[in-house]
């Protein structure tokens, strides 16, 4: 009797063994799929049999990838998690399941393109022949760094619209930077806006940013004054020098008492050649001997006002380009 009740034991026992074990896992999907941009990892989008990954298109997106991927449990992926893999719509990954069954995943590279930036609060600007280096992570963004897909143009005023050479790089800081190459001829100093185009987005300044400046060679140079001068109130005076054009006014300046410099008033311009500049002495130029480029109370200095673009520029005007007028001689205005 004993005997039979632990037989009947075993049994229920075994049978009960049988119905808890469970049958190999069917599913064969693909859980999580992640990749490096920028120092960081980014997700795919998983959607039927497409492994989305929506690249940023202002980061170069490298040949291959080695993404980290995780599985249905008991699932095993080929390629596995960490192998390195064509970066390109179309590569694929198998997934097999406990049971066997097999499922079949295709990469989906997206470039996902933000709306290009360009900071205007700034000026950019180079010479002619010249480059100008920008920061493409804050100064100008979101755009490939790739000169197969992104083009750059400088519009002057009429509208026309000139591409100049661009070239992607990293400095030793590793910030990623673009230089802008000005060619030496063909492009006119002046004022531009600056048009970027790159995949399907492009932007336009709305103001006019970018300056082409005459190189330091052409930049104008006053001859010095080597004899004193008198000059009368009202009357006028000339400069000699070279490279003279695009003169404006100039500025008459002395010091105080502290010897911190003060302007005195402005010389309007009369005329000018390419070796002369002649300037009007305004009617109430305070009269008296002056030491032409002394420092301190009773000194004379005069500076002629360039072109804006030759040396430094500002789109909006805020600074100003001067030459100053040398020598060590008496100055004398008279009523």
């Amino acid at each position: 009797m004993k005997i039979a009740y632990i037989v009947s034991i075993g049994l229920l026992l075994a049978a009960c063994r049988k119905e808890t074990e469970q049958a190999p896992s069917p599913h064969a999907r693909i859980a999580g799929f992640t990749v490096e941009a920028g120092g960081e990892m980014m997700s795919a989008a998983m959607s039927g049999d497409s492994i989305v990954v929506y690249w940023p298109s202002y980061l170069l997106a490298p040949s291959a990838i080695q993404p980290v991927i995780a599985v249905s449990d008991g699932a095993a992926v080929s390629p596995a998690s960490g192998v390195a893999v064509p970066f390109q719509t179309g590569t694929a990954y198998t997934v097999k399941a406990q049971s066997g069954l097999e499922k079949t995943y295709y990469l989906k590279v997206v470039v996902n393109q933000a709306p290009i930036q360009i900071d205007e609060t700034g000026s950019y600007m180079a010479v002619r022949g010249g480059e100008c280096v920008v920061d493409i992570g804050s100064s100008m963004r979101y755009f490939e760094p790739d000169v197969t897909k992104t083009s750059l143009y400088i519009i002057d005023t009429p509208g026309i619209a000139t591409k100049l050479d661009i070239e992607f790089f990293k400095p030793h800081n590793g910030v990623p930077n673009m230089r802008i190459k000005v060619p030496a001829a063909g492009v006119k100093p002046g004022a531009y806006k600056v048009r970027i185009t790159s995949g399907t987005q492009s932007r336009t300044t709305e103001n006019h940013v970018f300056g082409v400046l005459y190189p330091d060679s052409e930049k104008p140079r006053p001859a010095g004054l080597a004899a004193d001068v008198t000059v009368k109130r009202g009357g006028t005076i000339t400069f000699a020098g070279q490279n003279y054009f695009d003169l404006k006014e100039a500025v008459a300046y002395t010091y105080d008492e502290n010897y911190n410099e003060k302007p005195i008033t402005h010389l309007t311009l009369v005329s000018s050649t390419a070796t002369s500049a002649t300037y009007r002495i305004p009617a109430d130029f305070p009269a008296g001997t002056y030491l032409f480029g002394d420092w301190g109370p009773g000194a004379l200095g005069v500076r002629l006002r360039i072109t804006d673009f030759s040396g430094w520029w500002s789109w909006n005007g805020n600074r100003k380009n001067y030459v100053e007028v040398t020598g060590f001689v008496k100055f004398t205005v008279t009523p």
